[in-house]
């Protein structure tokens, strides 16, 4: 990173923890003022839904920190170049790419933090309102400029992409170099990696992060039994009914063992060279981590796994499967021909 760059980056990282230490200490300001069973979860049109113990207050302040752990080792990772991005440009367009990449990670943190004071002063107040209309504009905000983050580190690779000589490359060896691009990511014989590492970080990182939060929400299910009819219990809406609290983690119990067995087929053809079946391994594997965290998402949420979401699953799925195979009967049909 360049200087201008990881200046940035301080201001940002200093802006969210400030955040994070401002959400403490308004919360505790407010703690005794606070009825025993506040309000302390929100409906999208700002009127609250969940009333529950204090200690439920502390609850955006888990998100944040465990937001500002994450996002701060992840940009540690990626500034200090531990991980190999594998990017072939040169040094100027690493500085832009590198830095982006890092302000970028940087304002998602900032975003999430902003929506975690937000909260925290809603429920410092018992002011619901708060969660109406702000919130969604930071949110979506967020979004624009995680766009426009992404949209300009593709820029700066395409523009200071490090070009290969194919002056002296027959035509034949140019189409299969393209083949070997789309099919493993890269023009030479074997995947560089970085997405094998990344998918890797990715999948188990939200398996984690999300196993702690929902841990976390567990006590407060069903939602809104405040005569506590249905202890131990939770609203699984595919259901139509009050099931066992461990349910909601059906999603991540079915996938994960899933996940372990496609890291060790990715592993094992990396070590034989087969980048193909390791791409297409570490691209399930990452889509199962997504896909299940979205619906443990909403089954936390006693909401139902929809049928979009499970099509959408499916037909990525079955995309990246077609896919390999196509490029692959592309690739093996252009070796024969030579």
């Amino acid at each position: 990173m360049d200087r201008k760059g990881k200046a940035v980056h301080w201001v940002l990282l200093a802006l969210g923890w400030l955040g994070l230490v401002w959400e403490f200490v308004f919360f505790l300001l407010h703690w005794s003022s606070l009825p025993e069973q506040p309000g302390i979860h929100f409906t999208p049109e700002g009127e609250f839904d969940v009333y529950a113990e204090k200690f439920y207050g502390f609850y955006p302040h888990l998100i944040t920190t465990v937001t500002l752990v994450v996002i701060f080792a992840a940009t540690e990772v990626i500034r200090r170049e531990k991980l190999n991005l594998g990017l072939k440009i040169s040094e100027k367009g690493k500085r832009l790419f590198l830095s982006s990449l890092v302000i970028t990670l940087d304002i998602a943190a900032l975003m999430i933090t902003v929506i975690g004071c937000l909260w925290v002063y809603a429920v410092s107040v018992q002011e619901p309102s708060v969660m109406d209309t702000p919130p969604s504009v930071v949110l979506h905000t967020g979004i624009y400029v995680l766009f426009a983050g992404v949209m300009f580190q593709l820029a700066v690779n395409w523009k200071y992409k490090e070009k290969p000589q194919e002056a002296d490359l027959s035509d034949e060896e140019k189409r299969r170099r393209r083949l070997r691009f789309l099919l493993t990511g890269s023009t030479g014989n074997l995947n560089s990696g970085v997405f094998h590492r990344l998918s890797r970080y990715v999948s188990w990182i939200i398996v984690m992060m999300l196993t702690g939060i929902f841990l976390f929400c567990l006590e407060r299910l069903p939602i809104g039994d405040v005569a506590d009819e249905h202890h131990g219990k939770a609203w699984l809406d595919n259901l139509g009914g009050y099931y066992d609290k461990w349910l909601v983690f059906l999603p991540f119990i079915v996938s994960v063992p899933i996940m372990l067995i496609l890291e060790l087929l990715s592993v094992r053809a990396v070590k034989k060279g087969n980048a193909g079946p390791a791409l297409l391994f570490d691209r399930l594997k990452l889509l199962l981590a997504v896909f299940s965290g979205w619906w443990m998402l909403m089954l936390n949420s006693e909401l139902s796994v929809g049928a979009v979401s499970v099509i959408l699953y499916a037909a990525l799925t079955a995309g990246c499967i077609i896919s390999y195979f196509t490029s692959r009967k592309k690739l093996n049909s252009g070796e024969d021909k030579n």
